[in-house]
């Protein structure tokens, strides 16, 4: 994996920066989450990926996508019912 293959994701109460990420199928990508202030979660339905994410560190997501489409990612720590923290992965050809 090239150094250029590094995404970075910033998440907080706010939602997601970037809340689109835009990937290639079949090329590794790593996506470094990161949060100020409370735990978060990003997690991806789609392939599987559930990752916490802690103040004070990264967490990182290796991801080399085996298809191709738009993907929804999600804080899985929010209220769904009161917040909106969401964004989308596509991924393609």
């Amino acid at each position: 994996m090239a150094a250029g293959d590094r995404i970075d994701v910033t998440v907080s109460r706010q939602g997601f920066r970037p809340d689109r990420v835009t990937i290639r199928k079949g090329e590794p990508v790593r996506l470094s989450l990161t949060t100020s202030d409370d735990e978060h979660c990003f997690a991806v339905d789609a392939f599987r990926i559930e990752k916490r994410v802690v103040a004070g560190r990264p967490s990182v997501v290796d991801l080399t996508p085996d298809r191709a489409g738009t993907f929804a990612f999600y804080d899985c720590l929010a209220d769904p019912k009161s917040e909106t923290r969401a964004g989308t992965l596509v991924v393609a050809e």
